[in-house]
């Protein structure tokens, strides 16, 4: 079984790699193409969510980067499985890097841009903070597999305890 789960890792290693170079690639293509008034390569566009294009292109690159050492880091902990150890010493420092990162990542997509859509935004007496329940979920799934992160932390740190031990 433990075979398997190496080879699995392998290939979703692979794809994950595509994600780290495509992701900023994609992200950069859409930028060039909303600077230039249209669509990037491959029909890549910038939704600027009503915010001024230096700060749609700012938070668009502020999260791929995220997302891309998120990604990176799964990466990373998937080349340390082995058939013998699955889960590495350093898997849970990994997972807590990628659950932080990919966090990080959702607040900018969220909260930072509806935040700073309703300051620079139009004002007509009121100021509106618009978040959707994709972004809350997202929040909220993140979080989790923050704490979950922490879990495989103290999990990790049991398993040396009792390996010294015995």
């Amino acid at each position: 079984m433990s075979i398997k789960l190496c080879r699995a890792s392998r290939r979703l290693r692979m794809v994950l790699w595509a994600g780290v170079v495509l992701g900023p690639l994609l992200t950069a293509s859409a930028l060039v193409g909303a600077w230039q008034g249209g669509s990037g390569l491959g029909g890549t566009t910038l939704d600027a969510a009503g915010l001024p294009l230096p700060w749609a292109t700012a938070l668009a690159v502020a999260q791929s980067l995220l997302v891309s050492a998120a990604l990176y880091q799964l990466a990373a902990l998937l080349g340390q499985v082995q058939a013998e150890r699955l889960f590495p010493q350093q898997a849970s420092g990994r997972v807590r890097r990628f659950a932080a990162l990919l966090l990080l990542a959702v607040i900018v997509h969220g909260p930072a841009s509806a935040v700073l859509a309703a300051v620079l935004g139009p004002h007509e007496g009121t100021v509106a903070i618009a978040l959707d329940m994709a972004d809350l979920l997202a929040l909220l799934v993140t979080a989790v597999l923050w704490l979950v992160a922490r879990f495989f932390d103290a999990a990790s740190r049991l398993e040396d305890d009792h390996r010294s031990i015995v």
